[in-house]
């Protein structure tokens, strides 16, 4: 077996190791970029996080396993993050690939590979996350995975959003769709960068983000280039300050699926409801976006149990876990 970098500028490789994501996706909710979002990240020189693709192929040049590893240039300097993709077939070649990633994260000095694994609802594991305890891994959080039907019932949403008013009146709501508006791109920068501390993360050991409006637009530009829309509410205090935040992206190069991502509300502001109101503020605003697709796909740390029953109350339904793990080298 040969295990190698993947140039992305390969067109041929590029193709070919999103290929082998594409088609070892264990069920309908497990989700990959499609390919020309991946060409794009993989192409776009990025100042926060370098990415680099590995595979292993077998002597007969099937693809046995993947990984897109993502390491982080200015926080979290002693991790990678590897984006793992195993061919079920070939699930006991796979070790020595598992222990190669481990390898190449010594070699750039960095003392933590961080993996994950996906398992059913009803179960409590998978071979992915037993081949991970087997090499050293332990289980650092485990995240629910959730989905929207669309399109969604806005006569629901409209009547959260009215039970909620009374518990969020000294606050405003902004919406915009694309680029952050300038007078409040430095209030948004310092809500993502905190995103990782504030939002449960188990015993993974994450720090905060490195995170200044230059880096608010270099993701724009990055979603410009992948034919992405971002959809995002904004809570804003009386004083102007901005205290909570939610995103919702769509891919332009998807028909079926569109994502929820981060909701955050800083501690000093939680209990009037302000998440469940930016949630519906702002998927009302996405229907336009949103378009035919039919699934909003969320994930929540499983012991996040308000955010959870946000999204339970707003119709999202449990699909899948993940676990994170982490190998401490």
């Amino acid at each position: 077996m040969r295990i190698e970098e993947v140039d992305p500028f390969d067109d041929a490789a590029l193709e070919a190791f999103h290929a082998h994501q594409a088609r070892v996706v264990s069920d309908p909710y497990d989700l990959v970029w499609t390919l020309e979002e991946t060409r794009v990240r993989a192409r776009l020189s990025d100042p926060w996080v370098e990415r680099r693709y590995v595979w292993a192929r077998a002597d007969d040049g099937a693809v046995v396993a993947t990984a897109e590893l993502e390491l982080s240039l200015r926080d979290n300097t002693d991790s990678v993050w590897a984006d793992l993709r195993i061919d079920p077939r070939r699930r006991a070649e796979a070790g020595s690939f598992v222990e190669d990633l481990k390898h190449r994260t010594r070699l750039a000095g960095r003392s933590r590979l961080e993996a994950e694994a996906r398992w059913a609802p009803e179960e409590s594991g998978s071979p992915d996350a037993e081949l991970l305890r087997v090499h050293g891994f332990r289980l650092g959080i485990v995240e629910a995975q959730r989905v929207l039907d669309l399109p969604a019932d806005d006569e629901h949403l409209a009547r959260l959003a009215t039970r909620a008013a009374p518990h969020h009146a000294s606050y405003a709501l902004r919406t915009w769709v694309g680029p952050v508006p300038e007078d409040v791109v430095d209030a948004y920068a310092a809500l993502r960068s905190v995103m990782a501390v504030e939002a449960p993360s188990g015993e993974m050991g994450w720090e905060a983000e490195d995170f200044p409006p230059d880096r608010v637009r270099h993701e724009e530009r990055e979603f410009a280039a992948q034919q992405r829309t971002s959809v995002t509410t904004v809570a804003v205090q009386e004083d102007g300050t901005v205290v909570g935040h939610s995103q919702i992206v769509v891919p332009g190069t998807d028909p079926v699926n569109a994502f929820q991502w981060d909701t955050l509300v800083l501690p000093a502001h939680r209990g009037h409801r302000l998440g469940l109101v930016m949630k519906v503020r702002n998927l009302r605003a996405a229907t336009p976006a949103l378009g035919d697709r039919s699934l909003l796909h969320t994930w929540n740390a499983a012991e996040n149990a308000p955010m959870i029953a946000v999204n339970e109350t707003m119709g999202f339904r449990l699909v899948a876990c993940t676990g994170a793990f982490r190998c401490d080298l």
